[in-house]
């Protein structure tokens, strides 16, 4: 809900896309440049992704994966621990067989479940 990088839109100033814009509480009511209409997210706007997302979007469970004998981690987005550790070989490029690589994990840990969009 804070200030993001992207936070705005630009559209063809006559447009009937500008139109709706200017009508909508999700957006402010446009500055012309340029020949373009740039319209920039409103706080409402902002909670209606917001809840748009917690009702639409599935999040991929997280999972940490540590190595032996290094000391850092990796977190890796996926359905189970078995993809976690396959989204990690593949990401790595390491130049080992799966099998060598799979090897070298110390553990795979769930950190965050996966979120179903309209789930209660």
């Amino acid at each position: 809900m804070g200030e993001t990088y992207r936070n705005h839109f630009a559209t063809d100033a006559g447009s009937d896309t500008a139109d709706c814009m200017r009508a909508s509480p999700h957006w402010t009511g446009g500055t012309e440049k340029f020949g373009m209409t740039f319209f920039h997210v409103t706080q409402d706007g902002k909670r209606a992704l917001l809840e748009h997302m917690r009702d639409s979007v599935d999040l991929p469970a997280r999972f940490e994966i540590t190595y032996h004998g290094h000391n850092w981690r990796e977190i890796v987005a996926a359905r189970s621990r078995s993809a976690a550790k396959y989204g990690a070989y593949l990401d790595a490029d390491s130049g080992d067989t799966f099998g060598e690589f799979v090897r070298r994990i110390k553990s795979v840990r769930l950190l965050s479940r996966a979120q179903i969009g309209g789930a209660a």
